[in-house]
């Protein structure tokens, strides 16, 4: 996406004619990497976007924050503010503008006039709906060894993504996998091949992580398992890049 003011100041000191996005977050996880943009033409999808100037979004999850573009040279034009937020691990875009209905398409736009110095718009902002954008899908390839020897054809379970495993929890797959003779109620993803490796798509989370410290939920963080000798053998795997390969000792 070429937009030459990406990054740069607004000269508002000498503006004749000023705009101002507010941007209201709501159940947002992740600002980082969001802009509010200024276009002719509404956004449709990021290949196809031609945007005039953007500004960057607040680093906020819930509350009202602004921007302020100059629109001198744009007097007499009709512009959408369109608020963009790139992908954690690839360069595209999607909106999150909330679709919701009570916000409507026509109130994101706005006519730069002769006589009205300062024009307004105001948008409601979150994580994107389902199905309205393309996410991005890594791959990781997680090798199963006993000391170093390659594991095949070792069943291999996920608990999930942005929760680990407790010790309480463990035992308790533990004391099943006992008392059912081998049955594991987690989801069984996949086996490792000839060469004890499973290949597997990951679905990326675009929330990333959220929060800080202890409180930090990272989304990405997938919980993985074997199970060795009536023992669960575990490893929490964080996709931060589209190829990921990590090994499980047992």
């Amino acid at each position: 996406m070429s937009c030459s003011k990406d990054d740069v100041g607004e000269d508002l000191a000498n503006a004749s004619h000023k705009n101002v996005t507010y941007t209201v977050a709501v159940a947002l996880y992740r600002s980082a990497g969001a802009r509010v943009y200024l276009s002719e033409q509404p956004f449709t999808t990021y290949d196809k976007f031609t945007p005039l100037k953007s500004l960057p979004v607040g680093a906020f999850k819930t509350g009202t924050d602004s921007v302020t573009f100059n629109v001198s040279e744009y007097v007499g034009k009709t512009l959408y503010a369109i608020t963009l937020r790139k992908k954690l691990l690839s360069d595209g875009y999607y909106s999150i503008i909330s679709t919701s209905k009570t916000q409507s398409p026509s109130l994101l736009k706005f006519t730069v006039k002769e006589g009205e110095p300062v024009s307004h718009v105001a948008m409601v902002i979150s994580e994107p709906a389902a199905g309205t954008y393309t996410r991005d899908v890594a791959k990781l390839a997680l090798t199963v060894k006993k000391g170093s020897t390659p594991v095949a054809n070792r069943e291999i379970y996920w608990y999930g993504a942005g929760n680990r495993l407790s010790d309480a929890l463990i035992k308790n797959i533990e004391t099943h996998y006992a008392l059912t003779k081998g049955e594991v109620l987690q989801k069984l993803i996949t086996k490792t091949n000839a060469s004890g490796v499973a290949n597997m798509n990951i679905t990326i989370d675009e929330r990333g992580v959220y929060g800080s410290g202890n409180n930090a939920q990272n989304f990405n963080e997938n919980v993985f398992f074997v199970m060795e000798g009536g023992k669960v053998k575990v490893i929490n795997i964080d996709m931060n890049a589209l190829t990921v390969a990590k090994t499980l000792s047992i």
